[in-house]
């Protein structure tokens, strides 16, 4: 089909200030957020309802036109800008972005996909409830995206990943037909449970429209302390010991290597040090308080002894000031380490009773690789996922860079597959580790995989290349 009458006939449907053509216009849309991936698209649609979503899909389905989902572009392996150049169009959700019903009596929260996570947490902080998924990512990335990648990040410790979250979906298939599965029963055994089929797989099975989402009362206060270690073995020891002490309590754990701190006062993110001593690790910890915050705090104090053998030192803020400017370096170490050259980024689970190993094993085979390369791991320790980061010297060229980089990620995966961990924790598949799902998953749960594909997208044409190749 020509593109003239291709957008001519897209422009009926979405209504000209919903598309756009402008090949200059295209290029944020069209670049992934590393700048891995960066094919040109055809044109970028901005639906503004399930109805629209529906027409846009069963077009492209009778033209046989490819459509990549888009939300906040923020994926982290290219899953959600184009495999190909000029073969297909983004469906981007910016505008189906409504707060629909908030229903208090259920904890239940229905939205658009396109809803930034931020603007929720913040519409329903207002109302005294909570939305505990949080991200880097928070100020762009949108709840589509967060399910269809199962986002994580630093609070899953306590309440999962965007999966255990979710209560219901509606989704538009590829052959543009509407399933609604929005039921407000937590309890609701009636046949396969679509949500979790949907959720992890990243736009390729339907276009997730609307979403009914579980919510939480608010805590009545948090309470954050920084803790710093001598070693890894300690950090862990410590962490099961706070985790044993305060189970029902404990939110978050980020690990945070002294490179952290190192990065980030050097590029200006951070004035000074937090701790007077530097260690080799830390990490932070937060917990949720239903209860009366000094009294919670008399009681730590108080009990300090039974955790204290593993910890060097301890910071606990004195303000809500200072404890989200403990916060505030953790989200911008990710910005921090990327001024530093080029990266190296691999977002894997490893047993917690095996993470030192894993961590003496891998540094000392990829220093022999280049022993300048400075090793950034960071995360979750609390649920195993550690983004198991390098920063890599500046004087190797692009194809240098590259090869180094590929030959790296073929070695942490293989590691992290022995020592029985995940290569994709949180950040999902994408265009990037294609090869590394066909190699650790099996011939059976890769055909399953694309039998489901073909029994909700049968031609092919949500997100093509991503996850595996049809």
């Amino acid at each position: 089909m020509q593109t003239n009458n291709l957008f001519n006939d897209l422009k009926l449907i979405v209504g000209e200030k919903n598309i756009i053509t402008n090949s200059q216009d295209l290029k944020k849309y069209n670049k992934d957020w590393r700048g891995f991936y960066n094919n040109n698209s055809l044109c970028v649609l901005f639906p503004k309802n399930t109805n629209i979503l529906k027409k846009i899909t069963t077009y492209c389905y009778q033209e046989d036109i490819k459509i990549v989902p888009q939300g906040g572009n923020t994926s982290l392996t290219g899953a959600s800008v184009p495999s190909y150049n000029g073969k297909e169009i983004i469906i981007n959700f910016a505008k189906m972005n409504k707060i629909l019903e908030l229903d208090k009596s259920n904890l239940t929260v229905l939205v658009e996909s396109g809803l930034i996570l931020d603007n929720l947490k913040e519409y329903l902080n207002k109302e005294n409830l909570y939305f505990p998924i949080d991200l880097s990512s928070s100020g762009s990335c949108m709840i589509g995206g967060n399910i269809a990648t199962n986002a994580g990040g630093i609070n899953a410790l306590k309440y999962g990943s965007m999966k255990e979250n979710i209560i219901g979906l509606e989704i538009v298939t590829g052959e543009g037909s509407i399933i609604t599965s929005l039921s407000k029963m937590k309890k609701n055994n009636t046949g396969y449970d679509l949500k979790s089929i949907i959720c992890n797989s990243e736009g390729t099975l339907g276009l997730i429209s609307k979403v009914l989402l579980k919510i939480h009362p608010k805590p009545l206060n948090n309470f954050t302390f920084f803790a710093s270690y001598k070693d890894l073995k300690t950090c862990i020891k410590s962490f099961n010991e706070i985790r044993s002490l305060y189970y029902d309590k404990l939110e978050s754990s980020e690990l945070i290597p002294k490179l952290s701190f190192e990065i980030c006062i050097k590029n200006n993110f951070l004035k000074k040090h937090f701790f007077k001593k530097e260690m080799p690790y830390y990490i932070i910890y937060k917990l949720n308080l239903y209860e009366d915050k000094i009294n919670f705090q008399n009681n730590f104090e108080k009990k300090f002894h039974l955790i204290s053998n593993n910890i060097s030192d301890i910071l606990i803020p004195n303000s809500i000031d200072q404890e989200k400017k403990i916060w505030k370096f953790r989200d911008d170490l990710v910005e921090a380490y990327k001024m530093e050259g080029e990266i190296i980024t691999n977002d894997i689970s490893v047993p917690l009773d095996k993470m030192e190993d894993f961590f003496n094993v891998a540094e000392k085979n990829i220093k022999k690789m280049n022993y300048k390369i400075k090793l950034h791991p960071f995360g979750h320790i609390g649920d195993g996922n550690i983004h198991y980061n390098m920063i890599v010297p500046k004087n190797y060229s692009n194809d240098s860079y590259l090869s180094l980089r590929d030959h790296i990620y073929s070695y942490v995966n293989n590691l992290v597959q022995e020592y029985g961990g995940s290569f994709s924790a949180e950040h999902g598949i994408g265009q990037i580790k294609k090869n590394s799902l066909l190699k650790f998953k099996s011939n059976n749960e890769i055909k399953l995989m694309k039998n489901l594909k073909k029994a909700f997208d049968p031609k092919n044409i949500l997100n093509p290349g991503k996850i595996f190749d049809i």
